[in-house]
């Protein structure tokens, strides 16, 4: 019986202790149940034990003595509830809820059933929560985002807002892009700039800056809306583009500004008063017939003193070929350097040309006539002050409807053309029309000789013309009894109509049936070949250092070109003295012209950014200065 006793004692005791570990058991795999997945397995191993301890009592009763896995659960449950805490601390944190994060883990730890197997845990998650807690809240911003060291060393932070949902990004959101400021249109010295060999010089000189500008008349921008169809049609308004052209004007604040379709209502009432205001003086020339734009050329008052001005008319009703309407401006410039209202220094002088040729890409004829009207009224003014031994420099500025290397382009900066059967299309290269069967060619001579200009762009002179041309009108001396203008005048006249009895009898000119084949003998001295005296190169290239790119001046539906320059005589070295003469310009830098794919990216032209369809042109010159004796 004490055996018996002693025994029941015993299991009682076993069966006790056996409870106790199977409601600790229980305790555990339900907290484990509620962590997550990842513990399945420990109460799989624990299932399996319990089978084992209730089919082998001995085995039972040493895990009871031994209980192995109380460890293994509890780091279990320790590193679950760490990864629970750092994921639930991520996903609050990205939403800017760091304060309901801690009071949610708070109150989770709080309200555990075994705070003996999760204890650990929740005091190293509490101190990493609070860590965190604390160096977001030090660092918290007004918006909510990720915060990342940074710096030599990583002891700096910086703080990178997140994108709301769906977006989940590292990167700041974007904000809305703002307007872009010209100024990132870059200043490229010249070549010459920095030369070894051009001596250095004590004498004075002076910078100053010009600017060719297409503004595009309001006008023909609403004549020809199809070009313009990918512009925003505020970018069109001309309110919108005046006060961005004036900005533009102020920003680079030419001393010399030579604009192109410049429409009259709005010079007046607009361009001329506020340009008047920034310190320029203006001279305005509108086209001719019933053209409402034209050309202004504007110098700084302070910097340049005005002293002849040229408008020119490229339309002459007597003459066939020249019958469109375009014009040009001839201005001559002396700069001066005032001080204490006194001049102290002067320059030499400066003839400032501005033009706008005719655009039509099958007219070359006509645009080499025009040119060739100017350079020869730039010539006349370049030798009236040669004869008064005073050197001028030229700028030639506008809208040449030409492409760059093409055969106008060679005739600026070449001097020479040969133009015997060139098609009229390749003359400004702007479409090719090679396919046209009915192409127009050009062959001498290009005009009469009624226009008074000769093949080398020079006005003809008096004592040029031959005296057996013109028998009626010469007197013995060999000079005109008349001006060619003012016969020109009496060839509407009904006298003219009346044959004098004295007239000389002419084959081909005096008689009553002129022969036609004989009809351009007065031309007998136009050669095939076009010239000029006038020393003139662009400011561009025509191609970015870089890339390698085509740069373009204007833009719009049907493409970009160049059309666009800057022509200027420069300062050329003399081989015989192998000093640096005093005449010619320097070309100090220009402004950076962009290619047509940068243009198209930036929604081409007139844009939010550019107010015309052509970007505008300047460089900067210097100019050798000559004191003045007080």
């Amino acid at each position: 019986m004490s055996e018996q006793s002693s025994n029941s004692g015993e299991n009682t005791t076993t069966d006790a202790q056996q409870l106790i570990c199977v409601s600790q058991k229980d305790a555990a795999m339900e907290a484990v149940s509620k962590s997550s997945e990842p513990h399945y397995s420990a109460n799989t191993s624990d299932s399996k034990e319990e089978k084992d301890s209730q089919a082998t009592p001995k085995e039972e009763t040493e895990q009871t003595h031994c209980p192995l896995k109380e460890p293994d659960i509890e780091t279990t449950v320790e590193d679950n509830q760490q990864q629970r805490i750092y994921l639930m601390e991520s996903l609050l944190k990205m939403e800017g809820l760091e304060e309901s994060a801690n009071q949610s883990i708070t109150q989770e730890t709080e309200h555990r059933d075994e705070p003996d197997v999760i204890l650990k845990g929740v005091t190293n998650s509490n101190q990493k929560q609070t860590s965190l807690l604390s160096v977001a809240q030090t660092h918290r911003d007004t918006k909510c985002g990720w915060h990342f060291p940074a710096g030599p060393g990583l002891v700096d932070e910086i703080h990178c807002p997140h994108w709301h949902f769906p977006t989940i990004s590292y990167y700041p959101s974007v904000d809305q892009m703002r307007p872009f400021d010209v100024s990132w249109r870059l200043w490229q010295k010249s070549l010459t700039e920095d030369s070894d060999t051009l001596p250095a010089f004590q004498e004075p000189f002076m910078d100053f800056t010009v600017m060719s500008y297409n503004i595009l008349a309001q006008d023909l921008l609403e004549a020809h809306l199809e070009l313009y169809k990918h512009c925003p049609r505020e970018a069109l308004d001309w309110s919108y583009r005046s006060n961005l052209l004036l900005e533009e004007i102020h920003k680079w604040a030419p001393d010399i500004l030579c604009l192109q379709e410049v429409q009259e209502n709005h010079y007046q009432t607009q361009l001329y008063p506020a340009l008047t205001q920034m310190g320029y003086n203006c001279v305005y020339k509108q086209r001719t017939g019933n053209k409402t734009d034209g050309c202004a050329t504007c110098y700084r008052r302070s910097r340049f003193s005005e002293v002849s001005v040229m408008p020119i008319e490229f339309f002459r009703p007597q003459t066939e070929i020249l019958n469109r309407h375009n014009v040009g401006i001839v201005l001559v410039l002396r700069p001066v350097v005032d001080q204490d209202s006194k001049i102290r220094a002067k320059g030499s002088l400066l003839c400032v040309a501005n033009t706008h040729l005719l655009f039509n890409p099958r007219r070359g004829d006509v645009k080499l006539v025009q040119l060739a009207i100017l350079l020869a009224e730039i010539d006349s003014v370049i030798k009236s002050w040669k004869a008064k031994d005073e050197h001028c420099n030229i700028i030639m500025c506008g809208d040449f409807n030409s492409l760059p290397h093409k055969p106008l382009y060679q005739l600026i900066t070449t001097g020479e053309l040969h133009f015997e059967g060139l098609p009229a299309w390749k003359v400004s290269g702007q479409k090719d029309l090679s396919n046209n069967w009915s192409c127009h060619r050009l062959f001498a001579p290009l005009w009469p000789n009624s226009l008074g200009i000769s093949d080398s762009c020079q006005y003809i002179t008096s004592s040029e013309v031959d005296a057996s041309q013109s028998p009626v009108t010469a007197s013995p001396g060999g000079k005109l009894l008349y001006s060619h203008n003012f016969l020109l005048k009496l060839r509407f006249c009904p006298f003219s109509c009346v044959r004098p009895c004295d007239l000389q009898f002419i084959p081909g000119v005096t008689d009553n049936n002129p022969d036609v084949s004989s009809g351009n003998r007065e031309n007998n001295s136009f050669g095939d070949v076009l010239r000029h005296q006038l020393d003139l190169e662009s400011i561009f290239n025509h191609t970015q250092p870089d890339s390698g790119g085509f740069e373009v001046t204007t833009l719009h539906s049907e493409g970009g070109a160049t059309v666009d320059y800057i022509f200027y005589s420069p300062k050329r070295t003399s081989d015989q003295a192998g000093q640096l003469g005093c005449e010619g310009l320097k070309l100090v830098g220009c402004l950076s012209l962009l290619t047509e794919d940068t243009l198209w990216s930036l929604e081409g032209l007139p844009s939010y950014i550019f107010p015309s369809d052509h970007l505008s042109i300047v460089a900067k010159f210097r100019l050798d200065l000559n004191e003045v004796a007080c």
